[in-house]
């Protein structure tokens, strides 16, 4: 079993909203840094043919205690900024799931799984500006976008990217085949202060 993640159809969308979402086998264009990741996903699926039980789970963004997803990055806009920030209008959005529901999955595949077959871990979706918006409530601070120049500044090259971009999937196989549903839907609801 490989664990790989949605960043292979990660979209770079400069803080927009962007409507494609992923089922299991629907085509995409692999983003570029991580055409590593799609090949060994590829190689992983493929050993299924030579007798070899294998599958690949692909979870969106994984968030659990002490870790809630993009919430520490905008925290750490407030320290570098003042505010509560997100690229561009903020809408560009990340498909998510938490950590118990992805050992749940695990579970489920090794008991149920298809040889061969790749397993989406999604369980619901959230906006950066709706996290922005939740950081700001919590430190009584305003929310700003900032372009994708001063998100580097913030946030580094790479974490740049990520914050200005979205990576959407659904999981039609995973909950038909394997009768998984997460417990956990909405980060914002027990996200706490790194």
């Amino acid at each position: 079993m490989f664990l790989s993640g949605t960043g292979v159809f990660l979209q770079r969308t400069a803080g927009s909203w962007s409507e494609a979402g992923f089922a299991e086998d629907d085509p995409f264009t692999v983003e570029p840094l991580a055409a590593a990741r799609k090949a060994a996903e590829d190689k992983v699926l493929a050993a299924a043919s030579r007798d070899m039980r294998t599958m690949v789970i692909r979870p969106g963004l994984i968030w659990g205690p002490g870790d809630h997803g993009h919430l520490s990055m905008v925290y750490q806009s407030v320290a570098a900024t003042g505010a509560a920030c997100y690229v561009g209008e903020g809408l560009n959005t990340y498909s998510h799931v938490h950590i118990d529901d992805v050992t749940r999955l695990f579970t489920l595949a090794l008991d149920k799984g298809t040889s061969g077959a790749l397993y989406h871990a999604v369980a619901g979706e959230t906006p950066n500006r709706w996290l922005a918006e939740r950081v700001a409530d919590d430190l009584g601070c305003g929310t700003r976008g900032v372009d994708e120049a001063e998100a580097a500044e913030i946030w580094g090259e790479f974490g740049a990217l990520i914050m200005a971009s979205s990576s959407r999937c659904r999981a039609p196989r995973t909950r038909r085949q394997l009768g998984w549903e997460p417990h956990h839907s909405d980060m914002l609801t027990i996200a706490t202060r790194p």
